[in-house]
């Protein structure tokens, strides 16, 4: 059952063409998920058109062989959507080279954003060829039901919040989804005013499913320290065969932040400027510096000191820290 708390209006600096833009809070019970929590009161904010389109996402049919891969935005998505359809489908690097990753790993709630030009991302998604790898922003008490009903395989790709935050900021003022400027994001995000805000409880009861057969979770920051690492546990959490030297160097090669960011068949950055949708600043990039601890450079002193306090207030009901979860950052 979808909960939807009192609509709000949020600031103007949504980039939206009126003064505001109308959101709202939901949630749902949280049924056949393996984590007690009070799911029902965690509200997650998106824009109105998600209570229209949310049963087809929550009744989504899911197959014994899907993969899932959710994370919060700006947590190194695409990199991991590029990682675990290539293992998937037997190192494929011509197909790879022919469609694209959004193609190939179809974003299933976008749709909820923006009018996809007569495309249904959900149909979409539905209508990949198995095994079927598709990505989602949603936290796992609206993602489709049969995820843990069916336990399939779901990737959970987590990024520490200062990072995040810097790279979301960029990454929606740059295509004009956002009219504030930086120090107004900070502000909204904490008070989760943006989609798919509240950013906390979306990764701590992912880290906290961590242990679960069917659950993936690993950090941005660990595939950046480790990534040889990372792809061979990933390998065998896919059930594939391990990887020849060969095939590691190879893959890692392909993989790389360099690499990543000139591949036109990876990087969305000439599709979303394209789009014709939004004012997309000319120096946009989807891609921007992959890098750990951006945050250190791009915040102020005082944004990173309540960025700090904001998450410590958050995990220390749970007597856990940041660096328990992304290690020194």
């Amino acid at each position: 059952m979808l909960h939807i708390a009192p609509t709000k209006n949020i600031p103007d600096n949504t980039g939206q063409p009126t003064k505001s833009q109308q959101v709202i809070r939901v949630s749902t019970d949280g049924d056949f998920i393996p984590l007690k929590w009070n799911w029902a009161e965690t509200w997650l904010t998106v824009p109105v058109i998600f209570k229209d389109i949310y049963k087809r996402i929550y009744d989504f049919e899911v197959k014994e062989d899907d993969v899932f891969i959710v994370t919060f935005p700006k947590c190194g998505t695409t990199w991991m959507q590029e990682a675990a359809w290539l293992l998937l489908n037997n190192l494929d690097y011509e197909e790879a080279s022919r469609s694209h990753v959004l193609k190939r790993s179809v974003y299933m709630d976008i749709s909820i954003l923006y009018e996809m030009g007569g495309n249904d991302s959900i149909a979409m998604a539905a209508e990949l060829k198995s095994p079927r790898c598709i990505k989602s922003h949603l936290p796992p008490h609206l993602l489709p039901r049969q995820i843990w009903q069916k336990k399939v395989k779901l990737i959970y790709c987590a990024r520490n919040p200062k990072d995040v935050l810097v790279s979301f900021s960029h990454f929606l003022r740059g295509k004009g989804a956002y009219r504030g400027n930086a120090k107004e994001f900070v502000d909204d995000f904490l008070n989760a005013n943006i989609t798919y805000t509240p950013y906390w409880p979306h990764v701590f009861t992912m880290w906290q499913m961590r242990a679960e057969p069917e659950v993936f979770f690993i950090t941005f920051e660990e595939m950046k320290s480790n990534l040889r690492g990372v792809l061979e546990r990933l390998a065998v959490f896919l059930e594939k065969p391990a990887l020849t030297e060969a095939q590691m160097e190879k893959l890692l090669k392909h993989l790389s932040f360099e690499n990543m960011k000139a591949n036109q068949q990876a990087n969305p950055t000439e599709l979303i400027k394209n789009s014709g949708k939004r004012i997309v600043a000319s120096d946009f990039e989807f891609m921007r510096r992959g890098i750990v601890g951006s945050y250190k450079d791009e915040l102020s002193e005082e944004d990173q000191r309540r960025i700090n306090e904001w998450s410590e207030q958050f995990l220390g009901q749970f007597n856990v820290s940041m660096t328990d979860i992304f290690g020194d950052i």
